[in-house]
């Protein structure tokens, strides 16, 4: 912009002026040819700092946060090449590989964890839980799909190793429900309920529970949840700072297709990465055409939620299975959302199958 700005500003003021007639080229002309010159030179050279010193004083970007985001990830790498020197050196350091694999996992680097986590995971020969577990994760966050492979079982190994673990509970029933137990699945969720967990998972616990409940026509099992409880389970919700309004219908072709009363899972992916889904609600078929907003506290897992990408794929799917995974027959419409740029209700028609 600041180049388009100089070129129209420029331009002009080095443009020669018409000369009618020889008479016309005499000093005055000059003169004034040599002013033009100077005054684009000026121009070029004050627009620019002008334009500078403007964004520096009215923009809103904050420089320091960069600057300290900037120093923190250089001390994280710093950090990260010690600690592969040092387990490079002394290959048998189980918490070392533990360590590396968490710090990779948080920073995204998924398939650089699953390397850390099998090194930690053949010391122990599978009898750490903590290895094993991290392993499963970095494989699930690696590819999604792992979870009915080499995840899935090392969940299952993981909860003979300690039943009652927090996050061997969460993918060993997401494993569970993939593969078509609802009922093991919904008990994993309610051990991980008994745990006390931090409110904004607690309610999606919750919804979860009550959903699996209904389809196992057990409503009477679930979890009762007190007033107070609930309205704290819905402040994280009112509290996120970032939402997307989808607007999810049924295309005419494929209402024919829809026989009985079948799972509407809408959900929000990160289109760079696999793993399960930033967000994601549960409604059903009779409730087409229907309006749902997906924000923060939608998430599976609290530290991977819509505020931590800046663009998602929003998928409506109806699921034949009852299963939230994508299975063949299924029904399904998708639309990008990126966040800052796209404004309004997001539109989603479902008007695809799954092969």
């Amino acid at each position: 912009m600041l180049l388009a700005a100089l070129l129209w500003m420029v331009l002009p003021l080095l443009r020669a002026p018409r000369v009618d007639t020889v008479e016309s080229e005499s000093t005055e002309v000059s003169t004034y040819r040599a002013e033009r010159r100077y005054s684009s030179v000026a121009v070029a050279i004050l627009l620019p700092i002008l334009a500078i010193a403007m964004y520096g004083h009215l923009s809103n970007w904050d420089w320091k946060a960069v600057q300290l985001d900037s120093s923190k990830a250089m001390d994280m790498e710093k950090a990260l090449g010690g600690l592969e020197a040092k387990l490079a050196q002394n290959p048998n350091n189980l918490e070392g590989w533990i360590m590396l694999g968490r710090s990779y996992t948080a920073m995204g680097r998924y398939p650089r964890a699953v390397d850390a986590y099998q090194q930690a995971y053949d010391l122990t020969q599978g009898q750490n839980v903590e290895a094993v577990v991290g392993l499963g994760e970095a494989l699930v966050l690696t590819d999604e799909a792992s979870l009915t492979g080499r995840a899935g079982k090392l969940f299952e190994s993981a909860l003979t190793l300690a039943p009652t673990h927090p996050k061997a509970l969460w993918y060993g029933s997401i494993a569970s429900l993939r593969a078509g137990d609802l009922r093991q699945g919904r008990d994993r969720l309610q051990l991980l309920m008994a745990q006390n967990p931090p409110e904004e998972l607690r309610g999606v616990l919750e919804r979860q529970i009550q959903d699996l409940n209904e389809q196992l026509n057990e409503g009477g099992q679930a979890a009762a949840t007190p007033p107070a409880s609930a309205a704290a389970s819905a402040a994280p919700a009112a509290a996120g700072s970032r939402a997307i309004q989808v607007s999810v219908s049924l295309s005419p072709q494929l209402k024919q297709q829809v026989s009985g009363t079948l799972p509407l899972f809408v959900l929000a992916r990160d289109p760079a990465a696999g793993g399960p889904p930033l967000a994601v609600k549960r409604h059903s078929s009779t409730e087409l055409p229907l309006s749902v907003t997906l924000t923060e506290s939608d998430a599976m897992i609290p530290s991977r939620s819509i505020a931590t990408v800046p663009k998602v794929v929003v998928v409506a799917r109806l699921s034949r299975s009852g299963a939230p995974q994508q299975q063949s027959g299924d029904l399904y419409g998708e639309a990008d959302y990126e966040f800052g740029k796209s404004s309004g209700p997001l539109t989603i028609v479902i008007d695809r199958v799954v092969p």
